[in-house]
C-alpha cells in the first residue's frame, strides 16, 4: 500500500542485520518506502567501526528491487568515502587536505563519488562545511579547514565531483557544528556564540556554496542567539525559515540530521520531534526509531498544512526521479 507521507522519511537499514532487513521489506510493501540510509549497525555513535561488505549490500539491494514499484535509492554518510560504512570501500582523513594542491583534492573527491555511482549510491551526506576545531572528536578528519575562505574553496571541489560523477550532494552541518565541541550524539549542545560570529564565520561557508547543492543538513545544537528556547536548529523556524530560506535563498531540500541522536531522543519524543522539523522549514526526516509514528505524525499535520507539505513532497519526488535516472 502506498503512503505518499513516506517519501518525507529516510529509515535506516543496517546492512548486517537480517531482522533489519526483513524490517526494510515491511517498509516497502505495506508503506511504499523506497529510499534508506546505509549502516552496518543500529548503534548511534559516531566512529563505530563495524562495516558492511560490498556483496552484502548488493544482495541487499536486489531484495529490496525485488519488493518496491521503484528503483530502491541509497543515502550514505560518505564525505570521507565509502569505506566510511563499507569494509570494501575507500576512506580518507581530512586532516591534512588543505595543505594539497588542486589536482590532489579533486582525484580524492572523484574517487569518493565515482566508487559511490559504480555501488548505486545516489545520496552522499556530504560535505561537511563545518570549522575544523581540535577539541571536537565528532568533526575530527572531517573537516577541510578552520578558516572559511578554504572551506569554501574545497567544498566547491567536492560539490563539483559530485555533479559530474552524478551523486546528489548534501551541506552539513547548518549553521554551522563547529561552533561546539560536543557531540550530539550524546547531548543536546547550547551554543551562546553571537549571531554576528556565527554567520560572519559558520555560516559564511554555507552561504557561499548553497546554491551549488540540493540539500542541506540540519545539525541539533542549540543556538542561544538565535533561539531563547531550548530547540537544536534542525527544530527552529528562526533558522531554517529565516536564515537559510529567506536570507540565503536556498529552495532545495532541507533534511534533519538523525533524529535518533540523543540530543533529540533525550529531549522530545519521535512524533513531537518530525512536526518540528516539517513545521519550521524542514522537508527530510532521517533516521527515526520508528518511521510508522513518523508517517502518523505527518498525516496528523496535513490537515492544517497540506499545501506546505506538498510542496515538500514535489521537491522531494522531483529529485527522486533525478537519482533514479542517473543510476546506472
Amino acid at each position: 500500500m502506498q503512503n505518499i507521507f513516506s517519501n518525507l522519511i529516510i529509515p535506516r537499514i543496517n546492512l548486517n542485520s537480517e531482522e533489519s532487513l526483513v524490517s526494510a521489506v515491511s517498509l516497502i510493501r505495506d508503506y511504499g518506502f523506497d529510499s534508506f540510509i546505509l549502516f552496518a549497525t543500529d548503534k548511534v555513535t559516531f566512529g563505530e567501526r563495524e562495516r558492511f561488505t560490498l556483496n552484502r549490500l548488493s544482495e541487499t539491494r536486489k531484495i529490496l528491487d525485488s519488493v518496491s514499484e521503484k528503483k530502491v535509492l541509497f543515502f550514505l554518510d560518505a564525505e570521507n568515502g565509502l569505506g566510511r560504512r563499507c569494509i570494501d570501500g575507500n576512506e580518507y582523513n581530512y586532516e591534512d587536505i588543505d595543505s594539497l594542491n588542486h589536482e590532489s583534492i579533486i582525484n580524492i573527491f572523484d574517487s569518493i563519488n565515482k566508487e559511490l555511482h559504480l555501488n548505486q549510491i545516489s545520496f552522499n551526506l556530504g560535505p561537511v562545511l563545518d570549522l575544523k576545531r581540535d577539541d571536537s572528536k565528532v568533526l575530527e578528519g572531517r573537516c577541510f579547514s578552520d578558516k572559511p575562505n578554504e572551506i569554501i574553496r574545497i567544498g566547491g571541489l567536492f560539490l563539483e565531483s559530485c555533479r559530474k560523477n552524478n551523486i546528489i550532494s548534501c551541506v552539513k552541518h547548518f549553521p554551522g557544528h563547529g561552533a561546539v565541541a560536543t557531540d550530539t550524539h550524546e547531548t543536546l549542545p547550547k551554543s551562546s556564540i553571537s549571531e554576528f560570529d556565527l554567520k560572519s564565520k559558520h555560516i559564511k561557508p554555507f552561504a557561499e556554496l548553497v546554491q551549488n547543492t540540493d540539500l542541506v543538513m540540519m545539525n541539533h545544537i542549540n543556538y542561544s542567539s538565535i533561539d531563547s528556547s531550548f530547540i537544536p536548529a534542525s527544530m527552529s523556524k528562526n533558522i531554517m525559515i529565516n536564515i537559510l530560506i529567506k536570507e540565503l535563498h536556498f529552495d532545495g531540500i532541507i533534511i534533519s540530521d538523525s533524529i535518533r541522536m540523543k540530543s533529540v531522543t533525550e529531549n522530545f519524543n519521535e512524533f513531537d520531534t518530525v512536526q518540528g522539523v516539517l513545521v519550521n522549514g524542514g522537508d527530510l526526516v532521517l533516521d527515526p526509531l520508528d518511521p510508522i509514528i513518523c508517517m502518523e505524525a505527518i498525516t496528523d499535520l496535513y490537515c492544517k498544512y497540506g499545501k506546505e507539505i506538498d510542496k515538500k513532497l514535489e521537491k522531494i519526488v522531483k529529485i527522486k526521479d533525478m537519482a533514479r535516472s542517473s543510476i546506472v
